[in-house]
């Protein structure tokens, strides 16, 4: 039994050190193995129960004892943690439970602080909203008083809650009364302007009798002392009361503007306010600026020029002040400002009222009310000067008014620049000003008296060119050729010695005949004359065919006298009154033309290569065969019916011709130098000329017979040719003498020489040719001819 009992203990140790642990995969025991352990411990197992009792009294080993011990332990740890395991259960269903109930609250209380909060915020959105409703009535309420100041604060005030109402409201469509409160509020504006423009208009009529109370006592103290001259005093209280005022009725309207500067309404209310300020202006300055306009006529009445020249001086001055003036009231807007643009590019009616009372011929978006006031008062200057200028004869006058106005007046004094010095700092600082000009209105009216002097200018020009050009009838001394070249070359040849002399050096060189105006015709100085003094006035085109017609009736003056001077006594000695006459007329031609080029120029380079003018013309031809052909068939049942071909054809036909100045002369230039080239060479080779012709016209006829015309016998070539080539010997010095005297430019004479020389060769050429192809060897050389090398050797000396 000890045996067995040692056995079991060890069996039990051996299991309780290994108990608990994984079991050892390295050497595993075999389930045969494992079955007899267990009926082995089951079999101590049961030997140790029945022995319990028995051993328990016995004394057991230590080892007994420890395990007996431990297990006891075991048995209390067990059951404390079973205690633990159960209230650690119940702990864990209280939290779950309070933990529920805690955020079930903690929901409630946000879902009510929410609520709360929401409640409160559309009780405070609720107020807000009412706030801009309730104004309406408190605003019009405030309107509604006897006497406002609307530069104050309050008023101020006023218009900033109108603007924030407004703007609130048609921000929020979607309320239910908005549009009905809208038009409140806008009646609420149109009240406050109404306050603007009831408080400008009192300071613009208090100015208006202030400075006409002022006037009255001004006239009344100067009529007392028995003096005038309160003009002066005049001008500085129209400037002086209205500056004083001007402050007050700019912060009134700033006031508005600063807030409604897009708004219709304050557009209207400014073009009222400008109108009114506008007016009254008219009204203080029209009779002043006529009364000083009228003794300005009285103090010039014999210089119109000088009378134009003060009185737009005295005009520029006075819208320059009435600019200032202006610019102390309003701020300055342009046309095509950005309110204009919030309008649709459209003006109000206030503002097109206010630029239709004051006249102007632009539109009315693009001129400033200022520019129109301006042009109003500048139609008193434009007139007292038109009736002068319209009816003064004077073309030189004339011209001189043009080019002052023009140039002096408008290009210089009005120019960019000039107005950007006006402006000053208001150009910089206010970028509405950038598009307004002070002397706008100015420029406007004399620009239109600009073009009624170039009217009148045309009109003087053609009947200056119809009378005193065209019809114009030389005297005795005008055509005094070529005497009176003679006359001034020999006073140049005597002031040439004289200088030789005496040692003198000519520092200018000697003008020749063509650069002698007082040796001009009088007809081509007054056309050079003329054209110089409307050139600068008259548009391009305008004055190009002015340019021809008078270049025209100077042509025909030339022919006249050239008529004349064929008429006047041959001298003794010299050349033919035809080559004087050719001469003239080429001499004079040369001189238009040259003093023109300038004019062609200009034009040749800003425009085109032709200064075209257009003529018309009537063509009856067609009308006429028509109706007086006596083949006509009026009633034939065919196509060529007479009836039929007038009504289907155009009986009448309009042409249209075109030219200019510059082909003018260059064509009258053209055919002068041919008849010029012709007679000179007439003067030498004429009858040898009219021979040769006869020679070769008679030789291409049909049997021809050289001894049945005795006059192409060599005899007769024979004198002819001797006498040409001493005539060309003798003569032609004379007519380079003569182009000499007439010309007077070497470059000139020497060109205009060539087709004489040219001319010359040709007849002899021909007579060589002629004499080579008829006669026989005897007849040539009792002919002679001479040999055209030596001719052209004598030509070219």
């Amino acid at each position: 039994m000890d045996i067995d009992h040692i056995k079991t203990v060890e069996i039990l140790a051996a299991k309780a050190s290994s108990w608990g642990l994984p079991e050892d995969v390295t050497e595993p025991e075999t389930h045969l193995e494992e079955e007899e352990d267990f009926e082995l411990i089951s079999a101590g197992l049961d030997n140790v129960k029945k022995r319990e009792k028995e051993l328990s009294e016995l004394q057991f080993p230590p080892e007994i004892t420890v395990i007996r011990a431990n297990m006891k332990k075991y048995r209390i740890l067990q059951k404390q943690i079973d205690l633990l395991r159960e209230t650690m259960g119940e702990l864990r269903e209280a939290y779950e439970s309070v933990s529920s109930r805690t955020c079930s609250l903690h929901d409630a209380c946000d879902r009510a602080l929410a609520e709360q909060t929401s409640l409160s915020t559309g009780s405070q959105l609720i107020k807000t909203n009412l706030y801009y409703f309730k104004q309406a009535d408190v605003i019009m309420k405030k309107l509604s008083v006897a006497k406002l100041m609307v530069t104050g604060h309050s008023f101020a005030a006023i218009l900033v809650s109108i603007d924030e109402c407004l703007t609130y409201l048609r921000g929020h469509p979607e309320y239910k009364e908005s549009e009905h409160y809208i038009s409140k509020f806008e009646q609420c504006l149109s009240r406050a302007m109404t306050w603007v423009r009831v408080a400008v208009l009192a300071e613009l009529d208090t100015c208006f009798n202030d400075v006409k109370n002022r006037q009255a006592q001004l006239e009344a103290d100067y009529e007392k002392i028995g003096r005038g001259g309160q003009d002066e005093d005049t001008f500085a209280l129209l400037y002086g009361v209205f500056a004083s005022k001007a402050a007050v009725v700019k912060a009134s309207i700033n006031v508005v503007e600063q807030r409604f500067a897009v708004v219709p309404e304050f557009e209207e209310m400014l073009a009222e306010c400008q109108y009114a300020y506008f007016a009254k202006r008219h009204l203080l300055l029209g009779p002043i600026l006529e009364s000083t306009l009228s003794n300005l006529s009285t103090t010039h009445a014999e210089s119109t020029c000088r009378l134009t020249r003060d009185a737009c001086t005295f005009m520029l001055r006075t819208c320059d002040d009435e600019y200032r003036l202006y610019r102390q009231f309003f701020v300055t807007r342009n046309g095509n400002d950005e309110r204009k643009a919030s309008m649709d590019g459209r003006i109000s009616p206030a503002m097109s009222t206010i630029t239709s009372v004051f006249t102007s011929t632009h539109p009315p978006q693009q001129v400033h009310p200022f520019e129109t006031f301006a042009e109003q008062m500048c139609r008193t200057l434009y007139d007292m000067l038109r009736p002068r200028i319209v009816h003064n004869p004077h073309l030189e006058t004339l011209a001189e008014l043009c080019t002052m106005i023009k140039v002096e007046m408008i290009e210089n004094r009005c120019s960019p620049q000039m107005v950007a010095s006006i402006l000053g700092d208001d150009a910089s600082q206010d970028p509405n000003v950038a598009g307004l000009n002070p002397r706008a209105g100015f420029v406007a009216v004399m620009g239109e008296l600009v073009g009624d002097i170039a009217e009148r200018i045309v009109h003087r020009a053609g009947l200056y060119a119809q009378n005193d050009i065209g019809a114009y009838r030389p005297a005795p001394g005008d055509i005094a050729y070529p005497q009176m070249l003679q006359m001034i070359r020999k006073i140049e040849n005597e002031e040439k010695e004289k200088n030789q002399k005496e040692g003198v050096e000519d520092k200018v060189d000697t003008a020749t005949a063509i650069d002698q105006h007082c040796l001009w015709y009088p007809t081509v100085r007054r056309t050079v004359l003329c054209l110089s003094k409307i050139f600068p006035c008259l548009d391009i085109g305008v004055f190009h065919s002015l340019a021809r017609d008078m270049l025209f009736a100077c042509i025909e003056s030339l022919q006249t006298a050239s008529t004349a001077i064929l008429s006047t006594p041959v001298p003794a000695k010299g050349w033919s009154k035809k080559l004087d006459a050719h001469l003239f007329v080429v001499k004079h031609l040369l001189i238009l033309r040259e003093q023109t080029a300038p004019y062609r120029q200009n034009v040749l380079s800003s425009r085109s290569d032709a200064l075209n003018t257009k003529d018309f013309s009537i063509d009856f031809s067609k009308f006429t065969n028509v109706l007086f052909d006596s083949n006509a068939k009026w009633f034939e049942l065919s196509t060529n019916n007479t009836l039929l071909e007038l009504i289907t054809t155009v009986p009448i036909e309009m042409r249209e011709h075109e030219g200019d100045s510059r082909r003018v002369l260059d064509q009258q230039l053209r055919a002068a130098t041919f008849r010029l080239a012709h007679e000179a060479s007439q003067l030498m080779i004429g009858a040898l000329a009219e021979w040769i012709d006869q020679a070769e016209d008679e030789r291409l006829q049909d049997g021809f017979d050289l001894k049945k015309n005795p006059k192409l016998a060599a005899s007769v070539l024979k004198d002819l040719a001797a006498q040409a080539y001493r005539n060309v010997g003798t003569k032609f010095t004379e007519i380079r003498y003569a182009y000499t005297l007439y010309i007077g430019v070497p470059e000139t004479e020497a060109i205009l020489l060539s087709p004489v020389r040219k001319r010359v060769i040709d007849v002899f050429t021909r007579v060589n040719s002629f004499a080579s192809k008829t006669y026989d060897e005897e007849s040539r050389a009792v002919a002679a001819l001479p040999n055209v090398q030596q001719l052209v050797l004598m030509l070219n000396k």
